[in-house]
């Protein structure tokens, strides 16, 4: 049973560090929470098996495993085992409490923050009528990174889009037009001019 617990602890942990290096030197930019889509109420019943909260009942498990364990000299395996369980049962459920009430509460989400309106942005992934591409947007000597989609739902060929305009945020999403249109269409609600926060 011991080396189940190395397996599980070891695994966690990488997972962990492999998390925490993507935040300090991945796209740590992002300022968008989530997708962008309505999954419906039973998906996010699913959210329990999610690889982050995976990740902290694996740690979980096999640290108190390993360390229970050593306590015990390996004389009581099975308090150890169900100890380790009910450890890593409740690292993912606080895993999954915590970040289910992030989701909920906006934490981080710019929700309509207008302060974006008229930022110039670089697309990163293609943008479509029907789902959602990503943008780079330099702000106060960074980049950040948002979730687009095009303003007007039956625009022209988003997909060729290369820069844009921010028009607004909208749930967590930048509404985005060609940086040529915006110039160029007086039909367009107005740009404003920002100052940085």
């Amino acid at each position: 049973m011991s080396a189940l617990y190395w397996f599980a602890l070891v695994v966690g942990a990488g997972l962990l560090l492999l998390s925490l290096a993507g935040d300090l030197f991945g796209d740590h930019g992002d300022t968008a929470i989530g997708d962008g889509h309505d999954h419906g109420g039973d998906a996010e019943g699913m959210k329990i098996l999610s690889m982050r909260n995976a990740t902290y009942f694996l740690f979980g498990f096999g640290g108190a495993g390993v360390l229970l364990g050593w306590l015990w000299e390996r004389s009581q395996p099975v308090m150890t085992a169900l100890s380790a369980l009910a450890v890593g049962l409740l690292s993912g459920g606080i895993s999954a409490a915590v970040f289910g009430y992030l989701k909920r509460s906006g934490s981080g989400e710019m929700e309509h923050d207008s302060s974006w309106a008229g930022a110039v942005g670089r697309v990163l992934l293609p943008l479509s009528r029907d789902g959602t591409g990503k943008i780079v947007v330099a702000r106060a000597g960074r980049e950040h990174t948002l979730l687009a989609r095009p303003f007007e739902p039956d625009a022209r060929d988003p997909e060729s889009w290369q820069n844009v305009v921010v028009v607004e945020i909208r749930h967590g999403i930048a509404l985005v037009t060609p940086f040529n249109t915006a110039l160029e269409a007086p039909e367009l609600p107005r740009l404003t001019d920002n100052t940085e926060r």
